[in-house]
């Protein structure tokens, strides 16, 4: 278990990462530039993370755990969670916003779509009638869609509601299924 001064640390890394990450690709930030920001010393950062990626890499599964938690709390299998999940992406609208615009896309979007709750929750859409391989392109062509909606709606300034965009998810879901 860590102590309170570990988990400080680690937070004002993170956040300083964040701060970056709002004005440059992660290429170009320096372990020298998250410790001045975050006002700890280089030799701190060393003790929790070898690189800046393993640091972003740190700061996205804490989010995608949070994730897994909303849709842990689902009580139906589709909108309820998608909902859960964009009323916590509109919360954390601005983190959100800044991870998905600065990692990779098809990482991110991968380490998103393979979390157990969501494993779970597409195969609730996808109807025994398809081969594993048709099941297998089923589920990718719903991931790379789904979080292409998600990322324009994040970034847009004029944002449907979290069960707005979460009911349009739902039936494109309900749409590829039947």
């Amino acid at each position: 278990m860590e102590n309170q001064r570990v988990r400080l640390s680690k937070a004002l890394l993170k956040e300083a990462l964040l701060t970056l990450l709002r004005t440059k690709p992660i290429e170009k930030i320096t372990i020298y530039d998250i410790c001045d920001i975050a006002q700890i010393n280089r030799s701190t950062f060393y003790r929790y993370y070898g690189s800046q990626y393993e640091l972003l890499t740190a700061v996205e599964n804490d989010l995608f755990a949070e994730i897994e938690k909303h849709l842990r709390e689902r009580e139906q299998p589709d909108r309820d969670g998608l909902t859960k999940v964009a009323e916590f992406l509109e919360q954390e609208r601005d983190k959100c916003r800044v991870l998905i615009n600065s990692a990779p896309e098809k990482e991110f979007c991968s380490k998103l779509f393979a979390l157990p709750t969501v494993v779970s929750m597409l195969k609730d859409y996808t109807p025994s009638i398809y081969t594993a391989k048709q099941e297998t392109y089923m589920r990718l062509f719903f991931c790379q869609g789904g979080y292409a909606i998600i990322r324009e709606w994040l970034n847009s300034e004029d944002r449907e509601s979290p069960g707005e965009i979460a009911a349009l998810i739902a039936s494109f879901g309900k749409r590829l299924t039947t």
